[in-house]
């Protein structure tokens, strides 16, 4: 009898069938685990997005929207130049310094081609999503795909929704047996894509599908009421297969090899992670770290403004009497800032002769002082949590040293270094990919009009090799008849003539 442990692990080393290889049971019900693991995660993702977008969900009207400070979206809007101001540039060249001007070429070449091809695809708009959800939600995931419907092929670097990505629960990227994106798709996509499969009775298998109108938050997506299906792509490592499934279809809707033959496998670099649940990939965002400081805050905020309301001019002063008339016409211009209550003229008896008794608001200034002492205390120890320090928030103080400045910036860059490399190795796997893509796929002319580099082709190198041997033919040709001509030129010498002996 086997036990639960081994199960699990024979069921991670497939996901096919091995009494039908066309049901998609096993694929689908990896995605659905997985996306169980992941639903707490997704839920406060949703609660953070509300709470920056200054939204409530209507079940519940007691979340907390930061509405009177917005603390929260100041301190993001901070660390997002501080994470990433900047697209990415490659530069490609060899391992190992080897001076070779084939080489040097061919990487020059390249790194033309991918600069191009990072340009096509808005690499901007990429790493921002991913810089973003790195700060929201301690996770962002890019993919990469060829696209071959225009007249050249061109690779596509896409941003990828956190609902949109799946993949097997595991404690470290390296032990992630598969990966799965999901593209939403209409009835006239998935006929174009998945139309040849048939079942047994002749009917399209993509034809069973889910179709729903698309679930949206707060009119988020698409408003032309189309009806569109899940369509999940998961590439497995150890099958060495990329299998395509959806809800409502038994079987698979295509199932093929690998499209690229890429190094890490995968078409997406690894995700872009902040802190994770140790021993695990869950991801943690920095908002639960600091949520009930911005709460504390919110809410002192809110009493601060709610006394500087009640903070205005009260009097009492004698009604029915000339003064008391004289002084309700004086102020009448001002009732928005003073308030003045008219009171029994008996009641001003041995108070002396002033017209007005004003009520004392020195208790409650106290009180928005201390509260105001008590906000300040919690921010700064909300700056300390969200690692952002006095000089990022461009805060100094005139008496401080610049060795003190100093100190606070490298203690704010080092709170964020860690966020920072993880934004650059992301961008380093992502060149990688379209790199092999490029290697793999493009031909020369391709290569040769992105890089907008003129590099000889087979037939030019040919030509040229058969017009240096014709060069060489004809300078010996020449040279062995300039040879000859100088041997026709030289004449033997005359003998000496000899004298008779006497």
């Amino acid at each position: 009898m086997e036990t639960p442990t081994q199960i699990e692990l024979q069921d991670a080393d497939t996901l096919e069938n091995p009494d039908d290889k066309q049901d998609s049971g096993f694929v689908l019900d990896a995605l659905q685990d997985a996306a169980k693991v992941f639903k707490p995660w997704q839920d406060l993702c949703n609660r953070i997005d509300d709470t920056w977008g200054r939204t409530r969900e209507l079940n519940d009207a007691t979340d907390w929207a930061d509405d009177d400070l917005d603390v929260f979206w100041a301190s993001t809007e901070i660390l997002k130049p501080a994470i990433y101001s900047r697209p990415p540039v490659p530069v490609v060249s060899t391992r190992f310094s080897i001076r070779d001007q084939f080489l040097d070429t061919a990487s020059e070449m390249l790194e033309r081609v991918i600069i191009t091809t990072l340009s096509q695809t808005g690499i901007d708009d990429v790493m921002r999503g991913l810089r973003d959800d790195l700060i929201m939600a301690a996770r962002g995931v890019a993919w990469v795909r060829l696209d071959e419907d225009g007249y050249h092929p061109r690779v596509v670097v896409e941003h990828l929704d956190r609902t949109d990505f799946l993949h097997e629960p595991a404690r470290k990227w390296s032990e992630v047996g598969w990966v799965a994106r999901c593209a939403w798709m209409t009835a006239d996509e998935m006929r174009e894509r998945f139309g040849d499969k048939r079942e047994g009775g002749g009917q399209y298998v993509w034809e069973a599908a889910a179709f729903s109108e698309r679930e949206t938050r707060k009119g988020e997506g698409p408003h032309d009421n189309s009806k569109q299906a899940a369509v999940w792509e998961v590439w497995h490592r150890k099958d060495k297969r990329v299998y395509w499934v959806t809800e409502g279809v038994d079987v698979l809707l295509d199932s093929d090899d690998p499209r690229y033959d890429l190094e890490t496998f995968w078409p997406c670099p690894k995700p872009v992670y902040g802190s994770t649940r140790r021993r695990s990939l869950h991801p943690i965002p920095d908002f639960v770290r600091y949520q009930s400081h911005l709460e504390k805050i919110n809410d002192l905020t809110s009493r601060i403004y709610g006394l500087l309301d009640s903070i205005r001019v009260k009097g009492l002063i004698p009604s029915g009497s000339e003064v008391g008339d004289a002084v309700q016409i004086a102020m009448r211009e001002n009732d928005d800032d003073s308030m003045f209550i008219p009171v029994p003229a008996a009641a001003f008896v041995g108070k002396g002769q002033e017209p007005i008794q004003f009520l004392p608001v020195d208790m409650f200034a106290q009180t928005v002082q201390g509260l105001i002492a008590s906000r300040q205390q919690l921010m700064q120890d909300f700056y300390q949590l969200s690692g952002i320090s006095d000089i990022m928030r461009g805060a100094t103080d005139a008496q401080e040293t610049l060795g003190a400045q100093q100190l606070k910036s490298q203690y704010g860059s080092i709170r964020v270094r860690d966020k920072v490399d993880a934004l650059i190795a992301c961008a380093k796997e992502i060149c990688g990919i379209v790199g092999e893509i490029i290697a793999e796929e493009f031909d020369a002319d391709d290569l040769a009009a992105m890089s907008m580099m003129k590099l000889p082709r087979d037939k030019d190198v040919k030509a040229q090799i058969k017009q240096v041997q014709q060069q060489a033919v004809d300078a010996d040709k020449h040279l062995a008849g300039m040879q000859a001509q100088l041997q026709a030129q030289v004449q033997p010498p005359m003998p000496s003539p000899q004298v008779a002996p006497q």
